[in-house]
């Protein structure tokens, strides 16, 4: 009889502690979904007249925030957008950028040469065609045939046009490349050195054996100055004397 009253007590206490087991289970996630609800009214919400701003006019920021999706290039570039471009090479002046604005300074004095003196020649001509007293006066001065006479004033008036014109080109060429003028200015001042300091002597000269562009006018490059050189030394062999090495 014990032994059947205990298997009976055994047989009511173990569905009523599953029936308990199952409903601490169930008054657990309750609770759990209480907290989960009470968390989630707690998280402050952007009301949708905020929103509206935003989603219009989005943060101006130049920089893009690094992150493990943003790719490395992206990156880069807005970097390198945000940080002044380094100075190049070409924009210090070297030696062959100094020999094409020499030449160029050249052309605009020898351009403004022919203008000047074309000028000047057709003022003469018409001074002497509108005014006869000017005319008799050269007559005066240069006292020959008066066609030699005016012949020779007219030639007076070319040559002085020819000899100004350099001033009104140069002026005009500085004015022009005024960004480059100091920099020109000192590569020509070594370049003048050179030439003095390389240049044969011109006492040894003869027909036989001319001076080769003494004053370098005629380099045009780099390689000129370097047949310059050359030219140097030739003539020393020829005349006999000693030249110093340029390297």
């Amino acid at each position: 009889m014990a032994s059947r009253s205990t298997r009976l007590g055994l047989q009511f206490t173990q569905p009523h502690r599953r029936v308990l087991s199952s409903k601490d289970v169930s008054t657990q996630s309750r609770r759990n979904a209480s907290s989960a609800a009470l968390i989630r009214g707690s998280r402050p919400r952007l009301e949708s007249s905020k929103l509206a701003p935003l989603a219009a006019a989005p943060p101006s920021s130049t920089s893009t925030p690094s992150s493990f999706f943003t790719p490395s290039l992206c990156r880069t570039r807005n970097a390198s957008t945000s940080t002044d471009p380094p100075q190049t090479s070409s924009s210090v002046l070297d030696w062959n950028a100094f020999f094409r604005l020499r030449q160029s300074r050249r052309r605009y004095a020898l351009t403004s040469s022919i203008i000047t003196s074309v000028v000047s020649t057709g003022s003469a001509i018409t001074a002497f065609s509108e005014l006869p007293e000017l005319a008799d006066q050269i007559t005066r001065l240069v006292p020959t045939d008066p066609v030699i006479s005016m012949g020779i004033a007219t030639f007076g008036a070319t040559f002085f046009g020819w000899l100004i014109g350099p001033a009104f080109g140069n002026s005009l060429w500085k004015l022009l490349h005024r960004s480059r003028l100091p920099e020109f200015t000192i590569k020509e001042r070594a370049f003048f050195e050179r030439i003095k300091k390389h240049r044969v002597n011109p006492t040894g000269a003869s027909t036989n054996n001319p001076v080769p562009d003494f004053y370098g006018e005629k380099i045009a490059s780099v390689a000129g100055y370097r047949n310059w050189l050359k030219d140097q030394r030739a003539f020393n062999r020829k005349r006999g004397g000693n030249y110093s090495s340029t390297v």
